[in-house]
């Protein structure tokens, strides 16, 4: 062992005995050394902890925060899984093919949205499938004369049997209107006919107003969904997501537009 002294070390057994002089020596050696092999413990001896932090140290507070992000990512995991399969069991239950047409009721609805839906509703009642028919959410611009062209009867099946709604705005709309006109001619069963990928939304609306009605699902294939490749088919993709979020929209009664012209006029 040695001290400095100048520029060169002088070794400490020929300096004359001084034991105050040892001691410091002894003293500031271990503790240099001390220092250099724990150099966290001199800081925290330096730095005392506040009373908080010593109540929760640091990587307690980070192990509380990893259980809130790994409980958040499985309920995010769980919440997308549910969706999907939710999503998966929606276009299962879209019908690809056609329903028979051996079907009857008091009468047929038709929900306009596609000329193909005011035809076969057509083609039901010239049938004698229904006794009377309704064709809901017609805009004000359509005349009675530009409906008879989906059927080859003419305008006499529209002045004997066809009653035209132009209040209803949306399917919330057309099912009000469906069930003022299904409790006005006291019918017990009805027609739905509209597209297969909105039968869904439509019959959910209408159990709402007509729970005691027997509902027929007369579904019309669309020619813009391609049900066996939907997947492989931007368009179809587009329009069975927007379908399925204004289904689940309806499922939890989550409605922002005004259902008819009335309530609308009401609201203004």
């Amino acid at each position: 062992m040695s001290v400095w002294q100048g520029s060169a070390p002088i070794p400490l057994h020929t300096r004359p005995a001084d034991p105050i002089f040892a001691h410091g020596v002894r003293k500031n050696f271990f503790r240099d050394k001390a220092r250099r092999l724990n150099p966290m413990r001199q800081a925290a001896a330096s730095h005392p902890a506040s009373p908080s932090m010593a109540e929760q140290p640091p990587h307690r507070t980070r192990r509380w925060l990893r259980w809130v992000m790994e409980i958040t990512g499985a309920c995010l995991l769980f919440l997308t899984a549910a969706v999907v399969t939710d999503f998966a069991y929606f276009v299962a239950t879209l019908q690809a093919e056609a329903p028979s047409p051996a079907v009857r009721a008091d009468g047929v609805i038709a929900l306009t949205g596609g000329s193909d839906r005011i035809s076969e509703a057509f083609d039901l009642l010239t049938e004698g499938r229904a006794k009377r028919m309704l064709i809901t959410g017609v805009n004000k611009a359509t005349s009675p004369e530009a409906l008879s062209g989906h059927t080859a009867a003419g305008a006499e099946v529209i002045d004997c049997c066809v009653d035209i709604d132009r209040n209803a705005l949306n399917t919330v709309g057309n099912a009000l209107e469906a069930a003022r006109w299904v409790q006005d001619k006291q019918f017990k069963s009805i027609i739905v006919v509209t597209s297969n990928y909105h039968m869904p939304r439509s019959l959910l609306e209408l159990r709402r107003v007509l729970p005691d009605t027997t509902l027929i699902a007369y579904p019309v294939i669309s020619q813009n969904l391609k049900l066996d490749t939907w997947w492989t088919d931007p368009t179809s993709i587009h329009l069975l997501v927007s379908e399925y979020v204004k289904y689940a929209s309806a499922t939890f009664q989550l409605r922002v537009e005004q259902p008819t012209l009335q309530a609308m006029a009401r609201a203004d």
